[in-house]
């Protein structure tokens, strides 16, 4: 794996993508920043970080056959790896909020952002983008959000974090060569709020109260409603609501 390191960068998935312009790359290439000055999250939001404190990582992966319709298995991937990182640096209460966000009891530690690029009914490459905050101590308008440091007390290396994940990553691409299954296993046994009560809010604003079971292999989230309906929703369909 090659992994270019930054002090400064927009954005880690941004850098990765212009270098695909220019050039093809090796496999499970890396880019790792001490600071982003644009960092993307999901849906155009954007992620808030202070200079040399936490991880901005982006990895690039092709693929030989990666149907469309199993694009969600790379948010399970993801969020596997980054949840076994933190899980490796003594987080406790750590669980999956469905997509791919990673929580510590009810706060934030880390998001992803997936960018795909598509030919027809197949992924050519994908660029995937981690935020983990690590040795940030306080976040300005930002209640839900913790870091390492917050959690443990402790600083940590972003350089030593970003080669585990780096070999994490690469690991968990490995095993969905082999057994898909298993990850999607793994990664609805880890799923924030799964079998309580909890309530959500629908595109029309309306506010419902259900249970998580799982996802499924297209991403769908399936809730057992308090109506006794169990639905199926598609990601930005619904919000989890406090």
């Amino acid at each position: 794996m090659k992994m270019i390191k930054l002090d400064a960068i927009d954005s880690t998935n941004s850098y990765l993508k212009r270098l695909l312009t220019k050039d093809s790359l090796e496999d499970l290439t890396i880019v790792v920043s001490k600071h982003q000055t644009k960092g993307k999250g999901r849906n155009g939001s954007i992620w808030e970080n202070e200079a040399s404190l936490n991880l901005a990582f982006s990895i690039y992966k092709k693929f030989k056959n990666l149907d469309v319709k199993d694009k969600f298995m790379l948010n399970v991937i993801s969020s596997l790896s980054v949840f076994q990182l933190l899980k490796e640096n003594n987080l406790n209460k750590l669980t999956i909020k469905w997509p791919n966000d990673i929580m510590t009891r009810n706060k934030k530690i880390s998001g992803i952002l997936i960018e795909n690029s598509v030919k027809g009914k197949l992924i050519n490459h994908s660029v995937v983008g981690v935020g983990i905050n690590v040795n940030q101590k306080k976040f300005k308008d930002l209640p839900n959000a913790t870091s390492l440091f917050i959690e443990t007390g402790l600083e940590f290396s972003l350089d030593s974090l970003a080669c585990r994940l780096a070999e994490i990553f690469s690991k968990n691409f490995s095993l969905f060569d082999k057994n898909e299954d298993n990850l999607l296993e793994n990664y609805n046994s880890k799923l924030f709020l799964k079998n309580k009560d909890s309530n959500f809010k629908c595109l029309d604003n309306k506010i419902f109260s259900g249970k998580i079971i799982c996802v499924n292999k297209k991403g769908e989230l399936r809730i057992w409603k308090s109506n006794k309906e169990e639905i199926n929703y598609l990601e930005n369909t619904i919000k989890f609501e406090p």
